[in-house]
């Protein structure tokens, strides 16, 4: 079975992995049980990433996902430097925003998708984004190679036993700051934290703590608390349908968190 068929294929005409999802959610709903988290996410990456750029762009995902997108450049816009990359740039959504709005910078990318990457060259196409392929928790990078990092969403996919080797590769490779939209179950809502607590692919890292234990300044911690009806008045100007088999989470799903290295 190839990749494509994996996440694409179906039984009965039920996908794959929405067949796992809801035996998962199954063992949690009638047993209580929760399976292991997933210690290395490279595999299921590697399948997902195979049609995961047209989720993002068919489903109404990129027009709610792009109000955190408008989080990051609005902070970037109040900082200063010269380069910046994104840990887990996937297909390469937010790099290409941020070479679009400050053109002069030079931006980057790191994932060790493969499939992911194979999408961002034909969505990159024509653009200086330099993007290589790597471990978040071991990255190619010399120290001090850039000003800014930043990650979405992607940290959420690091096994607790490995997330520490994550972050003290971030403070190398990052001169100035780090900026993080992550999930973290201590700041959301009690709906979303029992919607996600069977997901072997979801983990929760209190990032505050983490930095702070590494000697590392938290500039600004945010969360849904703070931007939540930011997002509602957001949501208003959104036409297409959410027509995600899980639906869009909404604002509670992440924290956001300005780190200066």
């Amino acid at each position: 079975m190839n990749n494509t068929s994996y996440w694409n294929g179906n039984l009965l005409g039920f996908n794959y992995f929405k067949i796992k999802h809801y035996l998962k959610l199954c063992l949690y709903k009638t047993l209580g049980i929760t399976l292991p988290k997933l210690k290395d996410q490279r595999e299921y990456w590697d399948r997902r990433g195979v049609s995961y750029m047209d989720e993002v762009f068919e489903w109404g995902y990129h027009d709610r996902e792009i109000f955190f997108q408008n989080m990051l450049i609005d902070e970037l816009r109040s900082l200063d430097f010269d380069s910046f990359f994104e840990a887990g740039c996937g297909f390469g959504w937010n790099v290409k925003r941020v070479k679009q709005e400050f053109a002069g910078k030079m931006v980057g990318g790191l994932d060790f998708s493969f499939t992911q990457l194979s999408s961002s060259q034909k969505f990159l196409a024509g653009i200086d984004i330099p993007v290589a392929n790597g471990d978040n928790c071991a990255m190619p990078f010399k120290d001090n190679a850039f000003d800014v990092g930043f990650s979405l969403g992607v940290f959420m996919n690091i096994h607790p036993s490995r997330i520490e080797d994550a972050l003290r590769e971030m403070t190398r490779v990052c001169k100035k700051y780090i900026i993080h939209l992550e999930y973290d179950q201590n700041h959301t809502s009690r709906s979303l934290r029992e919607q996600r607590a069977f997901k072997t692919n979801i983990i929760s890292h209190d990032y505050k703590g983490l930095y702070e234990s590494l000697g590392k300044k938290v500039v600004k911690f945010e969360t849904y608390h703070d931007f939540g009806n930011r997002y509602s008045e957001f949501e208003k100007t959104v036409n297409t349908k959410d027509t995600r088999w899980e639906g869009f989470e909404g604002p509670e799903k992440y924290i956001f968190i300005l780190v200066e290295v």
